[in-house]
C-alpha cells in the first residue's frame, strides 16, 4: 500500500502538533482565605471593588511582552481568567488584608455598599527588558451623594526576569501589589 505524499504531509503535522509543549494557566495569587471568621455587625464599613478596567488589548486571557510597538502573545502561557479579573481578585484579597476591619468584596450584594472603589489601569507593559510598568486612576465613590469623591492616580515600576512566563506573572503580581498598597494607603474615612 503506497501513501502519497499528501497524507505523509498531513500525517507529521499532526504527529509535530502532539510534541509542542501543553499550555500552562497562571493566576496573578491565590485569594486571601481568612483564617478566622470576625462577625461583621450593621455598622461594619463596606467596600465594594468594581471590576477593574485595564485597557482592550489587554484584557483577555493573553500573555503579552511588549517588544517596541509590538506585544508578542505567550506560546506557552495564559492567565487562568481575563485579565481584568485576575486584577480584580488581587486587589479585593489585598485590601482585606489591609482594612481587617472593612468589609471588602468584588461582589454585588442586595445591600448597597458604603463606598465604591472604581480602578482603571491606564497602563500595564511588561518589556523584554524586564522592566514592568503600571499606571491607574483610582476613585472612592461614597454612596452618600453629599460626600466629594476622592480620586487619586499614580505609577509604578518593577524590574525582574520574564525569560519565562512564570517571571511575567511575578513581574505583574509585583505591580498588582503595588497599587493596592497604595490604595491601602489613600484611604478616605470609611
Amino acid at each position: 500500500m503506497k501513501l502519497s505524499f499528501a497524507s505523509l504531509a498531513v500525517t507529521g503535522l499532526l504527529l509535530s502538533g502532539c510534541a509542542s509543549a501543553p499550555i500552562q494557566f497562571y493566576t496573578l495569587g491565590a485569594p486571601a482565605i481568612a483564617s478566622t471568621t470576625t462577625a461583621l455587625g450593621p455598622t461594619t464599613p463596606v467596600v465594594t471593588v468594581d471590576p477593574v478596567q485595564v485597557p482592550d488589548y489587554l484584557d483577555s486571557q493573553d500573555m503579552l511582552v511588549r517588544h517596541g510597538d509590538v506585544l508578542d502573545r505567550s506560546p506557552h502561557g495564559r492567565w487562568a481568567s481575563r485579565l481584568s479579573r485576575g486584577v480584580t481578585d488581587l486587589v479585593t484579597a489585598r485590601l482585606s488584608q489591609i482594612w481587617p476591619s472593612v468589609f471588602v468584596t468584588s461582589q454585588s450584594s442586595a445591600s448597597t455598599p458604603g463606598t465604591r472603589l472604581n480602578i482603571t489601569v491606564t497602563r500595564l507593559d511588561i518589556a523584554t527588558d524586564g522592566l514592568g510598568t503600571l499606571e491607574a486612576d483610582w476613585s472612592f465613590i461614597p454612596t452618600n451623594e453629599k460626600k466629594p469623591a476622592l480620586h487619586h492616580r499614580a505609577s509604578f515600576t518593577a524590574r525582574g526576569s520574564i525569560v519565562t512566563d512564570a517571571g511575567n506573572v511575578a513581574l505583574t503580581r509585583d505591580l498588582v501589589e503595588q497599587l493596592s498598597a497604595a490604595i491601602g494607603a489613600s484611604t478616605p474615612q470609611l
